[in-house]
């Protein structure tokens, strides 16, 4: 672990034990990107070995700042906490993993009754063509009688 991060947060944690306060302000102090208090800014510049000035877009204090980072978050691992930040967009991710569910439920359910909508009407057509075959049956039957007792008839008439 960075030797710089862990002479910091000690000297950060013997601070912090005087008071509840300290924590806020650290808590702040990150969230507005390691500025805003000068005893935490100090502390974090003697350690880390920066000026007291910070230009924009120097490689020192970004470099410091994200080694800091990268060691509180390993620090925080170790005890088992999970950052807020993180803890933010995996609720985040949830919330759109929800919202994505009910919209699958919802066209799975309208998909299924298209389903059992599209079965019953070839349950209907199916019926349909049975009735119409039985139908038809019925009205070749009826030829086929036709013919034949006009065939019948026909003969007894000839034979007569």
């Amino acid at each position: 672990m960075d030797k710089n991060f862990l002479e910091f947060w000690g000297n950060f944690l013997l601070s912090a034990a005087k008071g509840q306060r300290q924590l806020e302000e650290f808590s702040r102090w990150m969230s507005q990107g390691m500025s805003g208090f000068r005893d935490l800014s100090q502390s974090f510049q003697q350690v880390y070995g920066l000026g007291s000035e910070r230009p924009e877009g120097d490689k020192d204090w970004q470099t410091a700042r994200t080694a800091f980072e990268k060691a509180f978050k390993a620090y925080l691992d170790a005890l088992g906490v999970v950052p807020k930040s993180d803890y933010l967009a995996l609720q985040k991710q949830l919330e759109a993993l929800r919202q994505q569910i009910e919209e699958q439920e919802a066209a799975l359910l309208k998909l299924r009754l298209e389903l059992s909508e599209s079965r019953m009407a070839q349950g209907d057509v199916v019926a349909g063509f049975q009735e119409l075959i039985q139908v038809q049956s019925e009205q070749f039957q009826e030829l086929t009688e036709s013919f034949n007792r006009l065939f019948t008839g026909r003969e007894k008439k000839e034979g007569s």
